[in-house]
């Protein structure tokens, strides 16, 4: 967390080596941990990312994002309200927050280029709203959570409370309420001004060139003493 917080090492060799101490001390066999490079929840965020560099590049984006503008005049927190809006809508509808953020991610980039905003300030508000509102209200996929939650209650053989459809809602709408003003309000005042990787800038391939031989140095040091862990 320190290495993450200092940002002194590129982040890649932060997680190498946090799974590396998991491996070491025995909190993970080495299985295990190489296991999760092919794990079809990373594979889906790398996907979504694609396709969402993809749509990024359609007109359709654009259009939205000039849309949202004019409606909120310039506001940031008026975009946010917007933005915020709709994807606590698609989160009852998409079980899944990836997929949400690389539908309104475009589009949010699109809008803070269109304003001079950066989209550090307004990405990890999106991405905080459509993990924390995935099936809060009843509809969509958050119409079928009180049918689960009862066939819990039956399968433990407790009959004497019935889960009902709203019942689900009533107890995380105070959480979705929370989140989305957070969101709207606080969450892009504390957001960076620019984002920690410079994806995009020459500046950041130079730097990531030079951060390549420790990052290299780090994934050959995991494979051979994962090699040889089990010796031990």
């Amino acid at each position: 967390m320190i290495s993450y917080i200092l940002s002194k090492i590129p982040m890649g060799l932060t997680a190498l080596l946090s799974m590396l101490a998991f491996v070491l001390t025995g909190c993970l066999d080495p299985d295990t941990a190489l296991g999760y490079f092919g794990n079809s929840n990373g594979i889906m965020m790398v996907s979504m990312f694609v396709v969402a560099a993809g749509f990024n590049r359609t007109q359709f984006v654009k259009k939205c994002a000039s849309s949202v503008n004019k409606i909120s005049r310039g506001s940031l927190t008026m975009m946010m309200f917007g933005y915020v809006l709709i994807t606590v809508i698609l989160s009852q509808f998409i079980q899944s927050s990836v997929v949400v953020f690389g539908i309104m991610a475009p589009m949010m980039i699109a809008s803070c280029e269109e304003l001079n905003i950066s989209p550090s300030k307004t990405l990890f508000p999106l991405a905080m709203i459509g993990i924390a509102t995935i099936s809060v209200l009843p509809l969509g996929s958050g119409a079928t959570q009180f049918a689960e939650l009862n066939g819990y209650l039956e399968a433990n053989e407790y009959t004497a409370f019935t889960v009902a459809l709203t019942d689900p809602m009533k107890a995380r709408l105070p959480m979705l309420i929370a989140i989305s003003l957070y969101c709207i309000f606080l969450a892009p005042k504390f957001a960076p001004n620019a984002p920690v990787v410079q994806t995009g800038s020459i500046e950041a391939r130079k730097d990531s060139k030079a951060a390549l031989p420790a990052l290299l140095l780090c994934i050959v040091s995991v494979g051979w003493i994962m090699t040889i862990f089990p010796m031990f």
